[in-house]
């Protein structure tokens, strides 16, 4: 039997940056990776914490482009300069990649468009628990309402965090001081997406929808959180009592 192929689709974010160095770790490489859109320089982080361990979860290094990434792990890549997901140029990319699945790792708030989505099933790593939290900037809100985190799988269709949920795990908070956007975010989205496609690559019948009757239910999504709001959750985060050293 043919192994499934998988294809990693890649915009110039810290996120694609966080999977590559996950995926690296665990032995898996991708059969076809596509980096599309512009280069972007790595991201500013200004909250460090003490206790880079977080009780054992993995956090990216994000001084490294994606590029840059690419070329240390010396993986092959493709790159497509337009960042429109159904440009006849990224579509004719993913051609190429014959994929079974793709990974997508887009830009925030970026929607999968029917043309991409036609072609193999798409994978998503959603920070928060779905269906409960869905949208925007779910993991302040998750912080602020259950004090914990969480991440979810999902294979995407064309509505916002409503298709089939293949994953979902909690994770604690944050270490105090920790950045949250690109460091914690990325790394619980990281880890869940390494256990995913590792399932995946041993039985490719393992991306069945998980048998919960909540998944029936309508849940508002969430939007983007006034920074009042986040500033109270990084407050939850900076008081909390060490979990583990």
């Amino acid at each position: 039997m043919t192994p499934p192929r998988l294809l990693l689709l890649c915009a110039h974010t810290a996120r694609s940056v966080a999977y590559l160095q996950a995926l690296a770790a665990a032995g898996l490489v991708p059969d076809h990776i596509i980096a599309y859109g512009q280069a972007a320089p790595p991201p500013h982080v200004t909250r460090h914490a003490q206790h880079h361990e977080n009780c054992g979860l993995v956090l990216p290094q994000l001084d490294e482009s994606l590029i840059g990434c690419l070329e240390r792990l010396g993986w092959a890549y493709e790159r497509c300069s337009s960042d429109i997901l159904d440009s006849t140029e990224l579509l004719g990319c993913i051609e190429r990649g014959k994929a079974d699945l793709i990974v997508y790792s887009g830009q925030g708030g970026q929607l999968v468009p029917p043309a991409l989505l036609q072609r193999c099933p798409v994978l998503h790593v959603h920070s928060g628990w779905l269906p409960d939290y869905r949208g925007s900037t779910t993991l302040y809100y998750q912080i602020l309402e259950q004090r914990q985190c969480a991440a979810s799988a999902l294979l995407l269709n064309e509505t916002i965090d409503t298709g089939p949920v293949v994953a979902r795990k909690h994770y604690p908070l944050p270490a105090a001081g920790m950045d949250v956007d690109y460091l914690y975010d990325n790394a619980i989205r990281a880890d869940l997406l390494v256990e995913v496609l590792l399932r995946w690559r041993a039985n490719p019948a393992s991306l069945a929808p998980l048998a919960d009757p909540s998944f029936a239910e309508e849940q508002p999504p969430y939007y983007i959180i006034h920074p009042l709001l986040k500033h109270l959750a990084l407050l939850t985060i900076d008081q909390q009592e060490p979990a583990c050293e």
